[in-house]
């Protein structure tokens, strides 16, 4: 008993060896690893890309954060990669879907994502064996690391640093004015946006204008030609004219040696006539006129002969009549009258009361 029980504990101890040797030698590289995913039914679509680099099979395909589907294969066609994807049952990719690739993390698996058009959710939807050419390829790891080497050695930071230092010196301290101009820009944009409309409204109404005179040139370019003769006729009597201003000039200054005929407070010749005529009047009617209204007179025209230029003037006498005697060519007045006894009369009695009237004022009234 003892044997066999020592027999089955070598037999057991053996196997056990032998299978630990047989782990040992297989490796972890030759387990197989189980498949992203796997889409047992539903019906296919394709989209073609300009490169689909990195993109796995079985990748997912996403439809707005959601894995409708997974890719199945992947093929070249004219210079292009077409991705052959498997989309789940009861799933509707509208029509106007675009397909990117993407990867949630700059070394992650990259996966095909679907974006729906805006308002797809009432329009028709792709038939399976349909083709998405509306794509856009993700930039590979490769593009990440070649533009990351450019920026940090090609001298953009560095030349970045310089600038801002630069700015620095210049602005020497006086970092409160630059706020002051930016705050002062940021309005004057400010302004500038919230007056849109009217600027809008400035643009149109130009741009009208323009239009308006652009229609009107026929007609403007008429008006033009037909003053293109006046034009010229006053061009070639330039002369006449400034010599016509210059006797206007002349002709100005000798009316300013004139009376005036405005009143004022120098008086003016009109009102010096209505005095005139009315001592006149005054005379002829009244039989009892004393010599203050002769004064008057003798006075108005002795200011007007020799007071200034105003009373000068230039006479030429072509004929003259007697009143009642006829003379040459000119006959008598029929309402004058030879002097008689009556005008003798008169005239004794109006020198005797204007005497009368003096020595009333001199001496006194009936003395």
């Amino acid at each position: 008993m003892r044997s066999r029980a020592r027999t089955l504990h070598l037999v057991i101890a053996a196997a056990v060896i032998a299978v630990l040797t047989a782990g040992c030698s297989a490796g972890l590289d030759n387990l197989p690893l189980p498949a992203p995913g796997q889409t047992t039914s539903g019906y296919r679509l394709s989209a073609q890309f300009a490169n689909a680099l990195n993109l796995p099979t079985k990748a997912k395909v996403r439809l707005d954060g959601v894995d409708v589907g997974e890719v199945e294969s992947m093929r070249a066609s004219s210079y292009s990669a077409v991705v052959d994807m498997k989309i789940r049952d009861g799933v509707q990719i509208p029509r106007g879907t675009v397909a990117n690739l993407r990867s949630a993390t700059p070394l992650g698996d990259v996966f095909v994502a679907l974006e729906e058009p805006a308002g797809a959710s009432s329009g028709p939807a792709l038939a399976p064996g349909s083709v998405i050419r509306q794509t856009s390829s993700a930039a590979t790891i490769e593009d990440v690391l070649s533009r990351s080497a450019l920026l940090v050695n090609g001298g953009a930071i560095r030349d970045l640093a310089r600038t801002l230092n630069g700015l620095g010196r210049r602005i020497g301290g006086r970092g409160d004015a630059l706020g002051d101009l930016i705050a002062q820009s940021t309005r004057l944009v400010d302004d500038l946006a919230a007056r849109t409309n009217s600027i809008q409204a400035a643009i149109t109404s130009t741009d009208q204008l323009s239009s308006t005179v652009a229609r009107q040139q026929r007609t403007v370019d008429d008006a033009l030609s037909a003053a293109s003769p006046a034009l010229s006729t006053l061009g070639g009597t330039t002369d006449g004219i400034v010599d016509i201003a210059d006797r206007l000039g002349s002709i100005s200054a000798k009316l300013q040696r004139f009376p005036v005929m405005r009143e004022g407070a120098q008086g003016s010749m009109a009102r010096d006539i209505n005095n005139l005529a009315a001592g006149l009047n005054a005379a002829a009617t009244q039989p009892g006129v004393d010599l203050n209204n002769s004064n008057k007179l003798f006075s108005i025209l002795a200011g007007r002969m020799l007071a200034g230029v105003g009373a000068a003037a230039d006479v030429d006498v072509a004929g003259f009549s007697l009143g009642p005697v006829p003379v040459g060519p000119y006959p008598a007045n029929p309402e004058s009258r030879v002097p008689d006894g009556r005008d003798v009369a008169n005239l004794v009695g109006s020198l005797t009361y204007t005497l009368q009237r003096l020595r009333d004022k001199v001496i006194g009234p009936g003395r």
